[in-house]
């Protein structure tokens, strides 16, 4: 699984679930959907993954970058 999928797997939970970006309530989610990525995928997840959730980048600019893994 690349890092473009699992962020789009974000990007989809977040509108199934109405997250406004830019709010706690999001950012607390996407916190836990990463650590569930973490627990899930273990030694195989994307490095571009465990940056944005080391540095608290959102996932959604992860979409949007067509250059990034």
């Amino acid at each position: 699984m690349t890092g473009k999928e699992i962020a789009q797997q974000w990007m989809d939970y977040a509108k199934r679930n109405k997250l406004s970006r830019r709010t706690i309530k999001y950012q607390n989610h996407q916190a836990a959907f990463i650590s569930g990525v973490f627990a899930s995928l273990g030694h195989e997840t994307p490095p571009i993954i465990t940056i944005y959730g080391m540095t608290g980048r959102d996932l959604y600019d992860l979409t949007l970058d067509k250059e990034l893994v």
